[in-house]
């Protein structure tokens, strides 16, 4: 089993994956899927830090993904910039995934000078927790309530909402 991490930007062949996995796990309910991959496709090209979309690949296949990214809470610029949108394919859940994808966005942030990162779930804060961010607050939207974490784990000061 051979596990690589790789960004759309060099990858623009995983956009469908990813657009198609955004889509499905976190705005299905939003936004048309021909918009999502539009713009997933968009990003992937533009050059910029952010968004950043990080794909790993097993054996070369796409199997979970994770983005650093601007606005990903609406009204909260404040707590720019992200991590968000991490998502590991159901049949590659249970390995580690999930924790090795929030490990390397953390160290792209590091090594472009980002001192802080925000995130925010409804679902994973045992996974996050694990990855050593810590809850700062809670917050209700759309009928649930996510937490928000400053991660303890890493070199710089980091929020999960």
């Amino acid at each position: 089993m051979t596990i690589t991490i790789v960004s759309t930007a060099d990858r623009p062949d995983l956009v469908t994956t990813t657009g198609t996995w955004r889509w499905e796990e976190f705005v299905k309910d939003g936004m048309e899927l021909s918009e999502i991959l539009r713009l997933e496709a968009e990003c992937a090209s533009n050059g910029a830090l952010m968004p950043t979309v990080l794909v790993m690949l097993d054996e070369q296949r796409p199997v979970g993904m994770v983005a650093l990214c601007l606005d990903d809470l609406e009204g909260r610029p404040d707590l720019n910039p992200w991590l968000a949108e991490l998502y590991v394919d159901p049949a590659h859940r249970g390995k580690g995934h999930a924790l090795r994808l929030i490990e390397e966005l953390e160290a792209l942030a590091r090594s472009s000078d980002i001192e802080r990162l925000s995130l925010y779930t409804s679902t994973a804060q045992g996974l996050y927790s694990l990855a050593g961010w810590t809850t700062t607050e809670t917050f209700e939207r759309r009928g649930k309530t996510f937490s928000h974490f400053p991660s303890c784990r890493s070199t710089y000061s980091c929020i999960l909402l």
